[in-house]
């Protein structure tokens, strides 16, 4: 089931941009610093809830809601975890299907990616196969 995302109005995307802890922001999402992340992180553990940390540091709860606050906590501790850490932005430029160049990532995530692509090129041909071995079928059946 897709989740309905309230989208923010003009106002709200010119509020929320005004805010110096805003790294980027859309109609549906809000990307944040580096600093905020390492601040709520610290003030979660302090004991601080997450709607209070988000006031705290200049955004309006309303414009926000609950659930997109509860999904901002939950963004930054599992980042915090993450072999990256917490950080600013994508780590990795996206490659769009079909591209070869693997060049402008690092070799990890390349090799992770090729990985990805091998797996289902394989099946791909395999599929391929069975198609191929239907059609032989029919033909010497007729």
């Amino acid at each position: 089931m897709a989740r309905s995302r309230r989208k923010f109005t003009e106002e709200e995307i010119r509020i929320l941009a005004s805010n110096p802890y805003t790294y980027r922001i859309t109609e549906t999402t809000i990307r944040f610093t580096l600093a905020f992340k390492e601040e709520f992180l610290k003030r979660y553990k302090e004991g601080y809830s997450p709607t209070q940390i988000v006031t705290d540091l200049g955004y309006d709860i309303n414009i926000l809601g609950k659930r997109r606050v509860e999904g901002i906590r939950d963004h930054i501790m599992k980042e915090s975890v993450s072999a990256a850490g917490l950080h600013e932005g994508s780590l990795f430029p996206k490659i769009r299907p079909g591209s070869r160049d693997f060049t402008s990532i690092p070799q990890s995530k390349a090799i992770e990616y090729m990985q990805h692509e091998l797996i289902y090129l394989r099946q791909e041909v395999e599929f391929l196969k069975k198609i191929i071995t239907a059609e032989n079928g029919k033909r010497r059946k007729k």
